[in-house]
């Protein structure tokens, strides 16, 4: 591997193609919404903070897995061509797909498929981890995310998580996540935990983000939404960027809000 550049931050999580539906309003069980158009996407949030990453100069790498079909094809040249290392893609299955149903005010709802979402902690692959600044733990199954975490426990990587709802929603022990130097969730997920935890990053959409420790709040960048899927994403990249560059976290979330915008 001393051949190779290596990587100043790993991503840990599957990249998927994204549908996304444009639609007048979100439709009632039973019911059938008529889309303004359809539209497909390359995604998944990891890949997506690779790629942002990558963009801002970052030299980003992604541990993930990709089907042998032709939307993994695409992944696999889209990320390449944004100038993430591939080397820690596994081929094997089918694609991830994620449906997204948007509306004309920038609201969202996500359906998620797994079916090539990491799931083991057998699927991290630990040298490459040991040789990065940074890593960032996306969308993969607790075990994988729980494991992450442990392995880079005391060996000056900086470990970044993203906690989701879905982790806060089956009665699952996320504790373990919560040894990450910076843990980021959305105000929804927050109010679900109940103490707040010195490292956690609540971000709050056009209100900005909030950080526990210090009580730092810092305000949000006033846009027009057109579409907030992947802002997050961008949040997570401009973030990790700024504390890659050893920036402080004050600085660190302005320039995550304005990625984010």
């Amino acid at each position: 591997m001393s051949n190779y550049q290596k990587n100043d931050v790993l991503c840990i999580g599957s990249p998927a193609i994204d549908l996304v539906f444009l639609v007048e309003d979100f439709p009632s069980p039973d019911q059938i919404s008529l889309a303004h158009w359809c539209k497909q996407f390359c995604g998944g949030s990891s890949a997506n903070v690779s790629v942002g990453l990558s963009r801002l100069g970052v030299y980003s790498g992604l541990i993930g897995k990709v089907g042998r079909d032709p939307e993994g094809v695409t992944l696999l040249n889209r990320l390449i061509s944004e100038g993430v290392d591939i080397r820690t893609v596994k081929i094997t299955g089918k694609t991830a797909r994620t449906v997204i149903l948007l509306t004309g005010k920038g609201e969202k709802t996500i359906i998620a498929d797994t079916e090539c979402v990491l799931k083991s902690e057998n699927e991290l692959l630990q040298e490459f981890m040991a040789e990065t600044r940074a890593v960032y733990i996306g969308d993969c199954f607790l075990p994988v995310a729980q494991k992450a975490v442990e392995l880079t426990r005391d060996t000056g990587v900086l470990r970044v998580l993203r906690l989701k709802n879905v982790h806060v929603s089956s009665n699952l022990d996320i504790e373990p996540l919560f040894d990450a130097d910076f843990v980021i969730m959305n105000e929804k997920t927050s109010s679900r935990i109940g103490e707040l935890r010195e490292n956690f990053i609540i971000t709050r959409g056009k209100n900005g983000c909030y950080y526990v420790k210090g009580d730092i709040t810092v305000e949000g960048i006033p846009v027009d939404p057109v579409d907030t899927t992947g802002a997050g994403d961008a949040f997570c990249a401009g973030f990790i960027y700024q504390v890659v560059k050893k920036s402080p976290v004050e600085k660190a979330l302005q320039f995550a809000n304005a990625a984010g915008a």
